[in-house]
């Protein structure tokens, strides 16, 4: 697929960054200018001709011509010729070059992933091209603070935390969730480590050593054991909030996940008759056609939502 650079020597907004990256990836030397249209550049960054008649192809339309307006503005680009949504924009400006400046690199297939499934994809592929920024090339993740990142690209740690559970469930970054704090008086919570999913082998063994090299101790999150109960028990039995929302339903397993850990008295309890220890959560449930008490209406499509597990949690499911 398709590679496409951006350099960090730029300081874009969400809507310049996506209409030139956009440019980079249309860019040929031989022509030495870019022909296209808002309609070409809609097609470039979802894989589909967009329909002004539907109002988030209009919004991605209309973004993409601001983002062109504001280039020219600022003298980023330079459009030779205009009819309508169609350009003639000068090569000058849109190529990076990677053996003097800094640089970015991301796929058309990542792009167009974030552009299909986000809600908000300008700020999210915004965030995801920042994200990737900071990765350290060499181990493929780095553990960058959710405040440093606040500081640096705005928003707010509910936002990053937004964007981060999008590009988790697109199956574009994988999060390394430290189960550990720091033991010299603080108790700060080690960041967390990132990168993308395809390198999430790689992340966990950097994140171990990341987590060795300091002094720290395990810790278990505080959880609402009865809020997530009661959402299980909605689950189980049908509940419409989770009929087809593989996201809905990855969110609960992740909090159920997460109440299992944190009773501390799981290992001495002893079993029930079903072979799980009390008080646990039953995760099979989560795993169609295992568990005859789950509605089919409320069995999880895995085809799709398996790329959002990693092995160890998907093998947990059995």
């Amino acid at each position: 697929m398709l590679k496409l650079f951006i350099s960090k020597s730029k300081e874009l907004d969400e809507k310049e960054l996506a209409a030139l990256v956009v440019l980079n990836g249309m860019y040929g030397k031989k022509m030495g200018k870019v022909l296209t249209s808002l309609e070409c550049m809609g097609y470039f960054i979802t894989g589909r001709f967009l329909q002004r008649t539907k109002q988030k192809d209009r919004t991605i339309l209309d973004s993409l011509k601001s983002g062109l307006e504001s280039l020219a503005e600022r003298k980023v680009i330079t459009i030779l010729d205009q009819s309508g949504g169609n350009y003639a924009i000068s090569g000058g400006g849109l190529e990076v070059d990677t053996g003097k400046e800094g640089f970015i690199v991301v796929e058309q297939w990542e792009m167009q992933r974030v552009f299909t499934e986000s809600s908000k994809p300008f700020h999210v592929f915004a965030f995801f091209v920042n994200l990737m920024g900071t990765v350290n090339n060499r181990t493929k993740e780095w553990h960058m603070p959710q405040d440093q990142m606040v500081e640096c690209w705005g928003g707010s740690k509910r936002t990053i935390n937004s964007y981060l559970d999008q590009l988790s469930g697109m199956g574009l970054v994988y999060v390394h969730r430290h189960k550990k704090r720091r033991a010299d008086g603080t108790y700060y919570k080690l960041n967390n480590s990132y990168g993308r999913y395809c390198d999430r082998e790689a992340i966990i063994k950097e994140a171990e050593s990341y987590a060795d090299a300091l002094e720290c101790e395990e810790f278990c999150e505080k959880v609402d054991r009865r809020a997530v109960k009661l959402r299980y028990n909605a689950f189980c039995e049908g509940a419409k909030k989770y009929q087809g929302s593989p996201d809905a339903v990855f969110g609960l397993y992740k909090e159920c996940v997460a109440y299992n850990n944190s009773l501390e008295y799981m290992a001495t309890n002893g079993y029930d008759g079903e072979g799980c220890p009390k008080g646990l959560l039953d995760l099979s449930v989560f795993k169609d056609g295992l568990c005859g008490e789950v509605p089919t209406q409320a069995a999880l499509d895995f085809a799709d939502i398996k790329r959002r597990f990693t092995e160890e949690e998907y093998a947990g499911l059995y």
